[in-house]
């Protein structure tokens, strides 16, 4: 961690094993004498600043010295995206973004193309997340693997901040707008 002398500035840099499969991690359990016990666990939670992020080996070696002896997993698979699933995300984004999803359509129809194709190459059987976590002294410890996968929302921000006139227009009509309301009030 690194933190400017001002204190005003908090920069962590995390660095994330590969995902492990509920197989995987029994075995790693059982290796280090702890037992694991699955969960429905959210990764947003789990990947906040207040939780402390481990190594998965010292993670349940902490977990011994403890005396917890147990820890609760969660193993994240996702099949392939189907067209549902590539239009709901376009639709969250747009609501995020405050944008058309017809204009996310259109300007970023290649990369739409290319995430599909990308995704249905990725082997399913592996699993994209597996989260692993213990609370000792009201603190939550946690150890987070990840395995890469194409992100459809990741892919789409990116050409739309290469704008383009569609998304230009649409960001702009949305910024005049909020600022003639805010005008407004004075």
């Amino acid at each position: 961690m690194k933190i400017t002398k001002r204190l005003t500035h908090v920069r962590e840099e995390l660095n994330f094993e590969p995902a492990q499969s509920e197989e995987q991690l029994a075995a790693t359990f059982k290796a280090a004498g702890v037992q694991g016990f699955a969960a429905e666990l959210d990764i947003m939670e789990r990947t906040e600043n207040h939780v402390q992020m481990m190594e998965l080996d010292s993670f349940l070696g902490f977990v011994k010295a403890t005396g917890l002896n147990a820890v609760t997993y969660d193993v994240t698979y996702f099949p392939h995206a189907d067209q549902a699933e590539v239009d709901y995300q376009i639709r969250q984004l747009a609501r995020d973004l405050e944008i058309s999803p017809e204009v996310i359509k259109e300007v970023c129809a290649s990369e739409i193309n290319e995430y599909v194709r990308l995704d249905a190459e990725r082997d399913v059987s592996l699993p994209v997340h597996s989260i692993v976590e213990a609370y000792y002294g009201g603190t939550a410890f946690a150890w987070y693997g990840i395995n890469e996968y194409p992100r459809l929302k990741r892919i789409l921000l990116e050409k739309l901040v290469q704008g383009g006139k569609k998304a230009e227009k649409e960001f702009i009509d949305k910024a005049s707008k909020a600022q003639v309301e805010y005008m407004g009030d004075f």
